[in-house]
């Protein structure tokens, strides 16, 4: 028994000039999946106005052909994405966008797509930036339900407007209502990550939860090759909240994902590998 897929990776695509926020290239990433027996993965650098994030388009552009090349050759279904960022603040403005840097112009090259806040999002001025962030790290200390409630808002807006395929690191950096959003993202087909390097959620939201049926997707959010494959945290998520395995939707199945760039991606590699004779 075991996970088929991990869909939260990064390489050295996610970077700041010469500063590396992960080690590792793609091909790495993907020859350590092989090894661990994946069927399938995901490349999701972190999306460009991250501090750390892809530095350009024509680097996105460039991801994607390594993704190409290491499918080939590993055997590993590769899908290219982006981890992009939540902005909390369209909880409380219609006027802003629950993602700070979807780009139409990337759009339909993005196989799969994933979402979460960070607090390391660059925004056009330091006064802004101070704004972005201080507003849940002073209520991660002093929360108040009008915080609560606009970044639920957020949360629920970012899954009606883009075609988002599962919610990355649930509530970290960030305190919403994760029952709710939970709930309501598995009403529209998202499903809720239990991430394997990060504790986000507590036990009782998970129970909470699993007593909706909502379904997890439990990747590595792996910076190193070493760690594709692990969901450390995830299985004990599992373990300790009594998660039943059909809940989990890479665990001896392959997920489902709603976005059409995804299950086209998918369409495409499965046709590819009958048209192969594998």
């Amino acid at each position: 028994m075991a996970f088929w897929g991990d869909y939260h990776t990064h390489t050295t695509y996610s970077r700041k000039g010469d500063k590396l926020h992960a080690k590792g290239s793609v091909m790495q990433n993907a020859e350590a999946a092989a090894a661990v027996g994946l069927k399938e993965l995901a490349i999701t650098d972190h999306g460009f106005k991250h501090v750390y994030g892809v530095e350009s388009e024509d680097a996105f552009y460039k991801l994607t052909e390594d993704c190409v090349k290491a499918e080939r050759e590993t055997g590993v279904k590769i899908y290219a994405g982006l981890e992009h960022n939540l902005d909390p603040r369209s909880g409380k403005s219609k006027d802003i966008s629950p993602f700070i840097e979807y780009l139409p112009s990337v759009a339909d090259k993005l196989q799969i797509v994933q979402g979460g806040y960070h607090a390391l999002v660059g925004t056009p001025t330091v006064a802004s930036n101070i704004r972005f962030w201080t507003r849940n790290v002073l209520f991660k200390f002093l929360p108040k339900k009008k915080i609560i409630e606009q970044n639920t808002i957020a949360y629920k807006r970012l899954i009606d407007e883009y075609p988002i395929d599962f919610i990355g690191h649930l509530n970290r950096g960030i305190l919403a209502d994760a029952v709710e959003v939970a709930k309501y993202a598995h009403e529209r087909g998202v499903y809720i990550e239990l991430n394997g390097r990060h504790k986000s959620l507590s036990e009782n939201e998970i129970k909470e939860m699993v007593k909706a049926g909502v379904e997890f997707i439990c990747n590595s959010d792996a910076h190193n090759p070493n760690d594709v494959g692990k969901m450390t945290l995830g299985e004990k998520y599992i373990q300790e909240c009594g998660i039943p395995y059909e809940l989990i939707a890479n665990w001896e199945r392959l997920p489902e994902f709603r976005s059409n760039n995804f299950k086209a991606a998918r369409q495409s590699k499965n046709n590819g590998a009958v048209n192969n004779g594998d």
